[in-house]
Protein backbone atom coordinates (compact mmCIF):
# COMPACT_ATOMS: atom_id res chain seq x y z
CA UNK A 1 0.00 0.00 0.00
CA UNK A 2 1.41 3.41 -0.36
CA UNK A 3 2.01 6.20 1.73
CA UNK A 4 0.34 9.25 1.99
CA UNK A 5 3.03 10.99 0.33
CA UNK A 6 3.66 8.33 -2.44
CA UNK A 7 -0.03 9.25 -3.65
CA UNK A 8 0.80 13.03 -3.00
CA UNK A 9 3.48 12.57 -5.21
CA UNK A 10 1.86 10.40 -8.10
CA UNK A 11 -1.31 12.61 -8.32
CA UNK A 12 0.98 15.83 -8.37
CA UNK A 13 2.63 14.25 -11.08
CA UNK A 14 -0.27 13.18 -13.07
CA UNK A 15 -1.92 16.35 -12.72
CA UNK A 16 1.44 18.31 -14.43
CA UNK A 17 1.42 15.20 -16.91
CA UNK A 18 -2.50 16.26 -17.93
CA UNK A 19 -1.23 19.40 -18.37
CA UNK A 20 -2.56 21.77 -15.33
CA UNK A 21 1.67 22.62 -15.81
CA UNK A 22 -0.25 25.08 -18.85
CA UNK A 23 -0.60 22.93 -21.93
CA UNK A 24 -4.33 21.88 -20.76
CA UNK A 25 -4.96 25.80 -21.70
CA UNK A 26 -4.41 25.87 -24.88
CA UNK A 27 -7.08 24.18 -26.96
CA UNK A 28 -9.14 26.93 -24.55
CA UNK A 29 -7.14 29.78 -25.31
CA UNK A 30 -6.76 28.38 -29.48
CA UNK A 31 -10.99 28.24 -29.03
CA UNK A 32 -11.19 31.83 -27.81
CA UNK A 33 -8.54 33.08 -30.44
CA UNK A 34 -10.92 31.27 -33.16
CA UNK A 35 -14.12 33.05 -31.74
CA UNK A 36 -12.49 36.53 -31.50
CA UNK A 37 -10.96 36.14 -35.41
CA UNK A 38 -14.77 34.70 -36.52
CA UNK A 39 -16.31 38.00 -34.39
CA UNK A 40 -13.93 39.97 -36.01
CA UNK A 41 -15.10 38.71 -39.52
CA UNK A 42 -18.53 38.82 -38.59
CA UNK A 43 -18.92 42.35 -37.21
CA UNK A 44 -19.94 45.27 -39.77
CA UNK A 45 -18.20 47.67 -36.81
CA UNK A 46 -15.03 45.96 -36.30
CA UNK A 47 -14.71 44.92 -40.34
CA UNK A 48 -15.05 49.38 -41.06
CA UNK A 49 -11.81 49.36 -38.70
CA UNK A 50 -10.33 47.03 -40.26
CA UNK A 51 -10.54 48.97 -43.46
CA UNK A 52 -9.79 51.62 -41.78
CA UNK A 53 -6.47 50.51 -40.02
CA UNK A 54 -5.51 47.42 -42.52
CA UNK A 55 -2.45 46.96 -40.97
CA UNK A 56 -3.02 47.21 -37.57
CA UNK A 57 -3.79 44.35 -34.72
CA UNK A 58 -7.12 44.67 -32.41
CA UNK A 59 -5.91 43.78 -29.02
CA UNK A 60 -8.85 44.18 -27.55
CA UNK A 61 -12.79 45.16 -28.24
CA UNK A 62 -15.67 45.85 -26.01
CA UNK A 63 -19.67 46.86 -27.41
CA UNK A 64 -21.91 49.21 -25.85
CA UNK A 65 -23.99 52.52 -26.86
CA UNK A 66 -21.78 55.27 -26.09
CA UNK A 67 -23.08 57.81 -28.90
CA UNK A 68 -26.77 57.22 -27.32
CA UNK A 69 -28.35 56.16 -30.81
CA UNK A 70 -29.71 53.27 -29.61
CA UNK A 71 -27.13 51.12 -31.45
CA UNK A 72 -24.33 49.30 -29.76
CA UNK A 73 -20.84 51.31 -30.44
CA UNK A 74 -16.94 49.30 -30.36
CA UNK A 75 -14.15 50.66 -28.38
CA UNK A 76 -10.89 49.09 -29.64
CA UNK A 77 -7.81 48.97 -28.55
CA UNK A 78 -5.16 48.21 -31.53
CA UNK A 79 -1.52 48.29 -31.54
CA UNK A 80 -0.36 51.38 -33.80
CA UNK A 81 3.24 50.68 -33.56
CA UNK A 82 5.62 48.49 -31.67
CA UNK A 83 5.97 50.55 -28.84
CA UNK A 84 2.47 52.20 -28.64
CA UNK A 85 -1.20 50.95 -28.51
CA UNK A 86 -3.84 53.43 -29.61
CA UNK A 87 -8.34 53.59 -29.10
CA UNK A 88 -10.81 54.33 -30.90
CA UNK A 89 -14.19 54.24 -31.07
CA UNK A 90 -16.24 53.07 -34.11
CA UNK A 91 -19.59 53.92 -34.74
CA UNK A 92 -22.53 54.54 -37.15
CA UNK A 93 -23.38 57.91 -37.89
CA UNK A 94 -26.65 57.94 -39.29
CA UNK A 95 -26.01 55.15 -41.64
CA UNK A 96 -22.33 55.88 -42.30
CA UNK A 97 -19.59 54.01 -39.94
CA UNK A 98 -16.77 55.86 -38.26
CA UNK A 99 -13.86 55.98 -36.53
CA UNK A 100 -13.24 58.48 -33.86
CA UNK A 101 -10.07 60.11 -33.55
CA UNK A 102 -7.35 58.14 -31.61
CA UNK A 103 -6.13 58.50 -27.67
CA UNK A 104 -3.16 56.59 -26.50
CA UNK A 105 -3.80 53.27 -24.87
CA UNK A 106 -2.05 51.41 -22.32
CA UNK A 107 0.81 48.85 -23.49
CA UNK A 108 -0.90 45.79 -21.68
CA UNK A 109 -3.59 44.46 -19.31
CA UNK A 110 -6.06 46.51 -21.38
CA UNK A 111 -9.57 47.08 -19.77
CA UNK A 112 -12.51 48.30 -21.01
CA UNK A 113 -15.79 49.25 -18.46
CA UNK A 114 -19.39 50.64 -19.53
CA UNK A 115 -19.84 53.25 -16.41
CA UNK A 116 -22.83 56.01 -16.51
CA UNK A 117 -20.55 57.97 -14.15
CA UNK A 118 -23.10 61.59 -14.78
CA UNK A 119 -25.93 59.38 -15.24
CA UNK A 120 -27.26 61.28 -18.35
CA UNK A 121 -26.61 60.39 -21.84
CA UNK A 122 -23.75 59.54 -23.09
CA UNK A 123 -22.32 56.42 -21.37
CA UNK A 124 -18.90 56.75 -20.32
CA UNK A 125 -16.42 53.98 -20.49
CA UNK A 126 -13.09 53.67 -18.59
CA UNK A 127 -10.07 52.32 -20.31
CA UNK A 128 -7.33 50.79 -17.56
CA UNK A 129 -4.01 48.81 -18.06
CA UNK A 130 -0.26 48.71 -17.18
CA UNK A 131 3.14 49.75 -18.55
CA UNK A 132 5.98 47.74 -16.52
CA UNK A 133 4.90 48.53 -12.98
CA UNK A 134 2.68 51.55 -13.97
CA UNK A 135 -0.83 51.04 -13.49
CA UNK A 136 -3.23 53.99 -15.16
CA UNK A 137 -6.75 54.63 -15.92
CA UNK A 138 -8.58 57.29 -17.96
CA UNK A 139 -12.57 57.53 -18.40
CA UNK A 140 -13.99 58.75 -21.78
CA UNK A 141 -17.19 60.08 -23.57
CA UNK A 142 -17.92 60.19 -26.86
CA UNK A 143 -19.67 63.25 -28.24
CA UNK A 144 -20.57 64.42 -31.55
CA UNK A 145 -17.90 61.91 -32.77
CA UNK A 146 -14.61 62.86 -30.70
CA UNK A 147 -13.79 60.89 -27.99
CA UNK A 148 -12.37 63.03 -24.85
CA UNK A 149 -10.43 61.97 -22.35
CA UNK A 150 -12.72 63.09 -18.84
CA UNK A 151 -10.19 62.25 -15.78
CA UNK A 152 -7.22 59.91 -15.50
CA UNK A 153 -4.75 59.27 -13.30
CA UNK A 154 -1.60 57.55 -14.10
CA UNK A 155 -2.26 57.10 -18.17
CA UNK A 156 0.90 59.26 -18.83
CA UNK A 157 2.62 55.91 -17.54
CA UNK A 158 0.89 53.19 -18.97
CA UNK A 159 0.65 54.26 -22.18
Amino acid sequence: MLSRTQLLVILTSLLIFLGCGGCGNQPAENDAVRATEALMRSDALLQHFKSVHPDKEVIVFARADVNNTGNDDRVVIYRDTRDQNMMVVVFDAAGKLQCSNKVPAPATNQMIQFKDIDERPPLEFIASGVKGANYGYAIFRLEAGVLSDLFGEGMEDCC
